[in-house]
């Protein structure tokens, strides 16, 4: 559930304009640019994380590369237009991708469910109509995926910010076009984890008819909860005063923990810094929650006139035991005349089963491919139009945007324009 920020509305959009008007941003690249489209994902059911995050994502992009060239104000900057209507935006659809995240994991698991994005009386967005009995069924059978229903709308949050961030560090997008949205959407992630350290609740009383209450009601507080207490009497909603001391330290853990993504250059508008004559660098920190605790990651990204590339190093953490990750993402690699790919390996340790108290860890692993072939080149408006057949194969584990915790291959086909 995503709770109202109002309290926090003025303040951002203050902090916005000051920044708008006051910085000199990054020259926005003059390279064509992928819109890349998920038609079909694994599971085959409408629609995953990663299908909803990557299609909303290339959406905003045209979307805002066309409203752009609208100024509201003629005698203003033009980014003062941008920024009013990307603010707008932002706030409008952040929430969409975030319940769409909740709402997948439900999907994948074969419990319908009605995403309700748009923000209500109570100033909330909603994922309804799901019995009581499913929930905790799902609970008692399945407590890694229950778990992750509560933080799979910031773990969707997360992968979009990581999204852009790629995007923008690579100069594969404008600033111009996606730094208002993820400024926002940063912001919006670390308030959500921060709520516990000020004691603020969601202020919701669950509704008579279960089937219009929210599916776990404060996402954060829900889910140290049932980590801690998974066969207490049921129950979706969880205000801070429910919480027990141990549960409270381990918000404060959240909480401090989730300033870590604020380290990050590209909050400042900065995409990246001369590492040598042909090749730019950038880093950021990152924090978020999984199925059995939270995790602290670093990321570096890489950009020469022939590589893009991410590479990151994690530490997971369940209730006392740290497991260590790390990967690499590199993208469009050319292979062949009209062919390109997408790669990105991961690799492991995470508690066996999942498992919140436990001591010792699996070794996992992942590959992702895309591989792209282009059917179409043009001099003018759309410049390259390729399909893409891509595939995910991993061993048993956490990948965010990934549906399958389990041993998993997976196939997917889109398309990409280039503009």
């Amino acid at each position: 559930m995503i709770k109202k920020r109002s309290y926090i509305t003025l303040l951002l959009f203050f902090v916005l304009v000051v920044n708008a008007a006051s910085q000199n941003r990054s020259k926005d690249s003059l390279a064509v640019k992928e819109y890349s489209f998920l038609l079909i994902d694994s599971p085959a059911k409408l629609f995953t994380m990663r299908q909803a995050n990557e299609n909303y994502l290339s959406l905003y992009r045209l979307s805002m590369r066309q409203l752009n060239k609208i100024v509201i104000f003629k005698n203003k900057p033009i980014y003062l237009s941008n920024l009013l209507l990307q603010s707008a935006a932002s706030l409008i659809f952040i929430p969409l991708t975030h319940e769409e995240g909740h709402r997948s994991i439900l999907t994948y698991k074969g419990i319908g469910s009605v995403s309700q994005p748009f923000i209500n009386k109570d100033g909330a967005a909603y994922v309804t109509g799901v019995k009581d009995i499913d929930l905790k069924t799902l609970r008692d059978t399945d407590l890694p995926n229950y778990i992750r229903l509560h933080t799979a709308g910031l773990e969707s949050d997360y992968a979009m910010l990581l999204r852009e961030s790629s995007q923008m560090n690579w100069g594969q997008e404008s600033v111009s076009i996606l730094w208002t949205e993820y400024f926002i959407r940063k912001v919006s992630l670390v308030t959500y984890y921060a709520m516990g350290l000020l004691k603020i609740d969601a202020g919701i009383k669950e509704e008579n008819d279960e089937l219009k209450r929210d599916i776990v009601g404060h996402d954060v507080y829900g889910a140290i909860r049932h980590l801690h207490r998974p066969n207490m009497e049921f129950k979706r909603y969880t205000d801070y005063n429910d919480l027990t001391n141990k549960e409270k330290r381990f918000i404060k853990r959240v909480g401090w923990r989730s300033l870590l993504n604020l380290v990050d250059p590209l909050l400042l508008g900065k995409t990246g810094f001369k590492l040598n004559s042909k090749c730019n660098g950038n880093f950021a920190l990152g924090y978020g929650m999984v199925p059995f605790g939270d995790y602290i990651d670093e990321h570096f990204w890489l950009t020469t006139k022939s590589v893009n590339a991410n590479f990151y190093l994690r530490q997971y953490e369940n209730k006392n035991t740290w497991f260590p990750a790390l990967g690499a993402d590199l993208y469009n690699i050319s292979v062949a005349q009209n062919i390109a790919i997408d790669a990105a390996l991961h690799g492991w340790i995470q508690p066996r089963a999942l498992a919140f108290a436990e001591n010792s860890g699996k070794l996992g692993t992942a590959i992702d491919l895309t591989g792209k072939y282009r059917v179409y080149s043009g001099t003018k408006g759309v410049k390259r139009l390729s399909l893409n057949l891509g595939m995910t194969a991993k061993t048993e584990g956490f990948l965010p945007e990934e549906m399958n915790l389990k041993r998993h291959i997976g196939l997917r086909i889109g398309a990409s324009i280039w503009l």
